[in-house]
């Protein structure tokens, strides 16, 4: 979109909206790369993932983006994806600004884990994303009830105090549950504690959303696409995490991620095996290349520490199939349909790492493993 054009005649002429739609396009086509799968099911998640990304940008960023007018959006949750999400996670962000003071309120659910995370940047810009602080409830404040408070601000304050930086940009609340669809999920506020009247809508914030909107999607888009391509010339192999990484981008330095591209026939299931080390939590998830988790609401696609079958010396194992082999001491995930996808495997607070051990076999021969 044109920097350049004085943002009033941009939208009185149209040219902000068809600039943005062409946008839109040129973004879209980021789909259609060499390595992404063109199955009719792949096709149809792929366009339903630029879907979830125009709506994200324009809910997070054209109703939420103003700093100093707060609001919490889900970021990921059953009908928004991206970035291979947990099955298990609800995530609720918020655009915050270091020059303001923030307040959040509100009183857990029953999540067995949530943390507070701000970044600075973000993915769609130049350099990137970075963590800027990342708090667990458990060290904070709650009251009997559940209810809390928190300050963000760069000065250190008394009580719930989360420090800001001059270029935070974003507030990521995660909340992470054993069985989510049976469990509450919290209830928060934010609001900006500036002594300033509230902004009135300009055509500059506008012309600001649409062209944002745009630079998240494309943004978004290239790093997650970018390292499925890294592993779909080898599928099959559950790749060792960077720590670090998954430290400085996603905000959480206690998680490991390993991840990878499976790749399973009809008449095939891929085995999973591996002893979980001693951890607050894991699990393990199917997605698709555009980084979606397989519908977790009608499909059996994830499993975590507490809704794992574990065997007698204390492994488990996991089969991927495209139906169930009926195996009382393995974990079956429906490819719902896929025949390809992201894996991926979290430890949190792990005491030591261990790597999975992965084989292909025909499907008739589980009955004899």
């Amino acid at each position: 979109m044109d920097r350049s054009r004085d943002p009033i005649e941009y939208l009185r002429s149209g040219a902000a909206w068809s600039d943005y739609c062409d946008g839109l396009k040129e973004a879209g086509a980021d789909i259609f790369r060499e390595l992404a799968p063109k199955s009719p099911i792949d096709l149809a998640e792929g366009h339903r993932y630029l879907a979830r990304m125009v709506r994200f940008g324009l809910e997070h960023i054209m109703e939420g983006g103003d700093p100093r007018l707060p609001v919490f959006f889900p970021s990921l949750c059953e009908v928004q994806k991206s970035g291979w999400d947990n099955p298990d996670n609800h995530h609720t962000n918020a655009y915050i600004n270091g020059a303001h003071d923030y307040r959040v309120s509100g009183r857990r659910g029953g999540s067995h884990t949530m943390s507070f995370a701000v970044y600075a940047g973000s993915l769609g810009r130049e350099g990137g994303r970075r963590t800027v602080a990342y708090v667990k409830i458990d060290d904070l404040e709650v009251a009997p009830d559940g209810s809390f408070e928190i300050i963000l601000s760069q000065r250190e304050r008394p009580g719930n105090w989360i420090p800001l930086t001059d270029d935070a940009t974003t507030l990521m609340v995660r909340e992470i549950f054993w069985r989510k669809r049976e469990q509450e999920r919290a209830v928060l506020e934010i609001e900006c504690l500036s002594e300033e009247p509230p902004p009135e809508l300009t055509p500059d914030f506008v012309v600001n959303a649409l062209r944002r909107s745009l630079r998240f999607m494309r943004g978004s888009s290239k790093i997650f696409f970018d390292t499925v391509d890294e592993w779909i010339p080898t599928p099959n192999v559950i790749h060792a995490g960077d720590r670090e990484k998954a430290s400085s981008t996603l905000g959480i330095p206690d998680q490991l991620y390993k991840s990878g591209w499976w790749k399973c026939q009809p008449d095939q299931a891929v085995v999973v095996e591996v002893t979980p080390p001693e951890c607050r939590y894991w699990s393990f998830a199917l997605c698709d290349y555009w980084g979606g988790s397989f519908d977790y609401r009608y499909w059996k696609v994830h499993v975590n520490k507490e809704t794992a079958l574990y065997r007698p010396d204390a492994s488990v194992r996991i089969v991927v199939a495209h139906r169930d082999p009926g195996l009382v001491d393995a974990n079956w995930l429906d490819t719902a349909g896929h025949d390809q996808g992201v894996w991926n495997l979290r430890w949190m607070e792990a005491r030591e790492d261990r790597l999975p051990t992965v084989r292909v076999v025909e499907f008739a021969e589980l009955a004899g493993l």
